[in-house]
């Protein structure tokens, strides 16, 4: 591994689309600041932060993120993830204790975190129950002298409670990543290339929808009374959008905002 600065981005498998969003957000804005991603691969939040540090310019170069595997680097789990783990190949790499051929058995899991934590500076939990392995990580993070971040969401998700306990704990509050970065004093090497694209889409008619939307999905119904838009003008700017990589049909006519 190179001598960048590291967070981990670590929580929920089994995510809401806000908890992915926002591991996506984070993964790629701290790796376009040069700031290496370490993970899990694990299906949920884990594999989001490190496809978006892997969507970073950074990941031009090799070491943008490394996943800490509970089994056997010859191993890919979950098999779902093959392609996340041959990019983390050519752009990172790959860790394990285990020895080669080993299955990834539920026990492995809770050890391979204190590793994770380990190689981190700070470890950024983005949804977590209120007893999970997220939870883990972090309580061993704390106990190597690493600070600890928490997102924060709904008060009644369950997949936030665990956040929330960190939080009143005297965990970080995860707001932006750009607060977060300027809180690190690390200046973001290319972060403004995002706003160069939103500056561009200010100009074109699909931003009144999409100024309506958020990371929480809302319904077509909605956004018509939102944006006085009829059905088949509304369809027509939320294509464009999905298209160009602005929007997601997270369900059948809901969406949410990606950038």
């Amino acid at each position: 591994m190179k001598k960048e600065k590291s967070a981990a981005i670590v929580g929920a498998r089994n995510c809401t689309a806000y908890g992915e969003q926002m591991a996506l957000q984070y993964g790629k804005s701290l790796a376009e600041a040069g700031i290496q991603i370490i993970s899990g691969m694990a299906r949920g939040i884990d594999g989001a932060g490190q496809r978006g540090a892997l969507n970073s310019s950074w990941a031009k170069e090799s070491g943008v993120t490394y996943a800490v595997l509970g089994c056997g680097v010859d191993v890919c789990y979950p098999r779902e993830n093959i392609g996340l783990y041959m990019d983390i190949q050519e752009k990172g790499g790959i860790v394990s204790e285990f020895s080669p051929g080993t299955q990834p058995y539920a026990w492995n899991f809770p050890r391979r975190n204190r590793i994770i934590s380990a190689l981190a500076d700070w470890i950024l939990i983005m949804e977590a129950k209120e007893r999970s392995g997220s939870l883990i990580t972090a309580d061993l993070a704390l106990e190597q002298g690493k600070d600890v971040y928490a997102l924060p969401g709904p008060v009644n998700s369950v997949l936030s409670q665990g956040c929330h306990r960190l939080i009143r704990q005297g965990a970080g509050i995860l707001i932006t990543p750009e607060e977060l970065m300027d809180e690190w004093n690390i200046n973001p090497v290319e972060i403004g290339q995002k706003g160069n694209k939103s500056e561009k889409m200010l100009e074109s008619p699909e931003f009144m929808v999409y100024s309506c939307l958020d990371l929480f999905p809302k319904g077509t119904n909605q956004l018509m009374k939102e944006t006085g838009l009829s059905v088949t003008e509304l369809m027509e700017r939320l294509i464009t959008l999905e298209l160009n990589g602005y929007v997601k049909e997270v369900s059948r006519n809901y969406y949410i905002r990606l950038q």
